[in-house]
Order: C-alpha cells, then structure tokens, then sequence
C-alpha cells in the first residue's frame, strides 16, 4: 500500500420529487497511481463511520485495516483544505467530526459520590454505581 496514491473523489447526486429536492454526497477513495480516471482508479466508497469492533466491516475497513480510521481522517482534512464548495465543506467537516472518538462521561453516583462511567448514553441515564446498586439489591 505504500506505493499508492489516495484521495477522495466527491460524487453530488440530485434527488426530486413533487415537493422538494435534496443531493447526496458520495465520497469515494481512488488510486492516483492505478489510473488518472475515475472508474479505474476506484477502491472503495468511504464509509460514514469506521467500524472498530469489526462486527460489520466495510470495504473500506477490509483493505485499509488498522489504518482505516487514520487514513479516513487524512484523506477528509485533505479534501477539506482542498474543496471550494461550501456544502461539500460542511459535509467533510461533519463526517471528520463522526470519525472523532466519544469522550469518556463520567457521572457523580447519587448515594456514594463516587465517579463511575455510565452504561447508557441515552437520556435516561443510571446516576447509580453499580457497586451502590449491588449492595441495594442485595438488602432486598
């Protein structure tokens, strides 16, 4: 993979119907050194997020592996510095903001005070440890 030459191609497509029309942003990888024009050069379409736990992996995850997160983020901040269109900007700019881990939330344990990283991440969020919650169920 050394020898190769990545970059993304951005792809508008243009949906109507009766009431509205919106596009669709397509970000596919090529390969500037197999060929200097797309379809040869395809390697894979970019996926929306990058599957680390490897349940569902995309093609994009099969040939890049352990770098395909890496190689996603610099092939989007290229394109970023790189691209004129405002929307496909903004559409980067999001897609490198889902590529950023999720920080670690930590929360207060109503009866202990101690600090303890919640299961759900959801509105409805257990302010209890589960040390606390061991101990209240085990006195029923």
């Amino acid at each position: 993979m050394n020898d190769m030459n990545f970059e993304l191609k951005i792809f508008r497509k243009d949906y109507t119907n009766d009431l509205s029309g919106w596009n669709h942003l397509r970000f596919a990888v090529v390969d500037l050194k197999k060929s200097k024009s797309y379809p040869e050069n395809f390697v894979s379409m970019l996926p929306m997020r990058i599957d680390s736990n490897g349940k569902l992996p995309s093609t994009f995850t099969k040939f890049f592996g352990n770098k395909s997160l890496e190689t996603a983020q610099r092939l989007l901040t290229k394109a970023l510095k790189t691209e004129a269109d405002s929307a496909i900007k903004a559409e980067i700019a999001r897609r490198l903001n889902l590529l950023e881990p999720n920080p670690v939330i930590q929360i207060k344990c109503r009866v202990c005070k101690k600090l303890f990283q919640t299961r759900k991440k959801r509105v409805f969020k257990l302010k209890i440890c589960p040390e606390c919650l061991k101990r209240h169920s085990n006195q029923e």
